[in-house]
């Protein structure tokens, strides 16, 4: 059985060493897989291959999902700038040794999911044995990666320094001038109790006596209005008393029916 061992780094990570090992005729999926094994990190469709030179420089694309990708490339024949649709490969249809021309073969790993990690592998070892075990499988780790730290939103109640909104009172119902009245008075039954005792007393001991309202002197009928009489003149049941009528028309005349008497 022929199995390639692949070590990965990190240029942002300088700790962190994974090697890995995996058969040829295994597919860049199963590469994918064992990766997210060994370093804990959660599945993830936005995840990519490429192969390169000795540089590290992009040539061959493998993703996770079927996709289509734009590039913008130089062409010679026109002497211009254009731009070309392309497919990457699918990891699931990639077996290795299709795409491994080098005994020391370079790839890189781009992760981009809640963390994102940029891994550069190596071809250094390939190992010929007669044992048969599971395969891809880590062999040597060293360093974790870092993890984003979760973020709590604190509300700004909580947050020190920051004082506590202020309570709204509810609309008074007094009329103005009288809401100063009742302000600090409290309610207590025993209070309120004393002072109707206290009102009681004071009912008791002093009677109001309003003034009396002097009538006139003279006598008031019971069937009729108040009339003030000229003690001189003469009192007439009715009309028909007085023998000259025009007299009383003309001594009346200029009567205009309001009272002299202020």
């Amino acid at each position: 059985m022929i199995i390639y061992r692949f070590r990965l780094t990190s240029e942002d990570h300088e700790d962190f060493l994974r090697e890995i090992e995996i058969q040829p005729v295994q597919t860049f999926l199963d590469f994918h897989l064992a990766i997210l094994s060994c370093t804990n990190l959660e599945k993830c469709e936005n995840a990519l291959f490429y192969t390169t030179d000795n540089k590290f420089k992009k040539k061959q694309e493998f993703s996770f999902k079927y996709q289509k990708k734009q590039v913008r490339k130089y062409d010679d024949d026109l002497d211009q700038v254009v731009t070309e649709i392309y497919v990457p490969h699918l990891m699931k249809e990639s077996v290795l040794k299709k795409f491994i021309d080098d005994p020391h073969q370079r790839l890189m790993y781009e992760f981009t999911g809640k963390d994102s990690f940029v891994f550069f592998i190596e071809l250094f070892k390939i190992i010929k044995t007669d044992e048969f075990f599971s395969l891809p499988r880590c062999v040597n780790a060293k360093g974790e990666l870092p993890k984003k730290p979760e973020v709590t939103v604190v509300p700004d109640a909580e947050k020190p320094g920051t004082a506590a909104p202020a309570q709204v009172a509810p609309p008074s119902v007094f009329f103005p001038g009288e809401k100063s009245m009742f302000t600090e008075m409290l309610e207590d039954d025993s209070e309120l109790t004393e002072i109707e005792n206290q009102l009681d007393d004071i009912l008791k001991e002093e009677t109001l006596i309003l003034p009396e309202k002097k009538l006139p002197s003279s006598d008031l009928k019971e069937d009729g209005p108040f009339v003030e009489e000229d003690d001189n003149s003469e009192r007439l049941e009715s009309l028909e008393e007085y023998d000259d009528i025009e007299g009383l028309e003309i001594k009346h005349r200029d009567f205009d029916g309001e009272s002299d008497d202020y």
